[in-house]
């Protein structure tokens, strides 16, 4: 916990969440949940003992230039800074607004309830301490009724113009038998160059997994 402290809280980002915690957004950070190339997730507590989760992207990494084709072509986000700061900044509204755009669409994501800066607060998949695991990490009971329902996550999203861009086994949530879709950070618009190529690596990286659970899963059932 030592190493990924020092790694993520930086001054700035202690700034930044002092302020949230000032605003009231947030009272406490618990326990990490997850961490990443960009940013690690924490379990926090909001002052009523409610359960949040806290991604923090870090600002001082040289991973933000691969971020930069998501954000580059999203007219939501042309009139951002340029500089490695502003892209990190850029992208935390950009997953906080793409979690807006889908669970309005009426897809199973987390709620997202603020960002700031560097740091976007959502809703904690977990009990108690414990996140629930991804299906990497505990495929369904039942894959069959669970593929069903992240479809009907897929086609609500898609009908709603976005892309996820980087849906697999590993950002796809088991919540006692309900998927629900993580890391939407790099999830672009229709009117973005790489809307359709996304999708179609989206979808064969779901046919890819799945199909070793439901062995009659054909491709062309992944034309959403």
């Amino acid at each position: 916990m030592e190493k990924t402290t020092d790694d993520v809280f930086d001054e700035v980002t202690l700034k930044n969440l002092q302020q949230l915690i000032s605003q009231g957004i947030i009272n406490t950070i618990e326990n990490v949940i997850a961490t990443g190339k960009e940013g690690n997730v924490f379990r926090a507590k909001t002052i009523k003992g409610e359960n949040r989760a806290v991604k923090i992207y870090r600002i001082n990494t040289a991973t933000f230039r691969k971020l930069e084709k998501y954000i580059e072509g999203d007219s939501r986000f042309k009139n951002s800074g340029n500089s490695p700061r502003d892209r990190i900044f850029t992208w935390a509204q950009k997953e906080y607004k793409n979690l807006h755009s889908m669970r309005a669409a009426g897809a199973n994501v987390p709620q997202p309830y603020h960002v700031h800066k560097n740091i976007v607060v959502m809703q904690y998949l977990g009990w108690r301490f414990r996140p629930y695991p991804t299906v990497r990490e505990l495929p369904p009971d039942k894959p069959e009724d669970f593929f069903e329902k992240l479809k009907l996550s897929v086609k609500a999203y898609r009908n709603h113009n976005l892309s996820h861009g980087d849906l697999s086994e590993y950002n796809i949530i088991n919540r006692r038998g309900e998927p629900f879709i993580i890391d939407v950070g790099q999830a672009v618009p229709d009117s973005h160059p790489l809307y359709n190529q996304l999708h179609r690596r989206d979808m064969k990286n779901l046919h890819r997994f799945w199909k070793k659970y439901i062995p009659s899963l054909r491709k062309e059932d992944l034309k959403i």
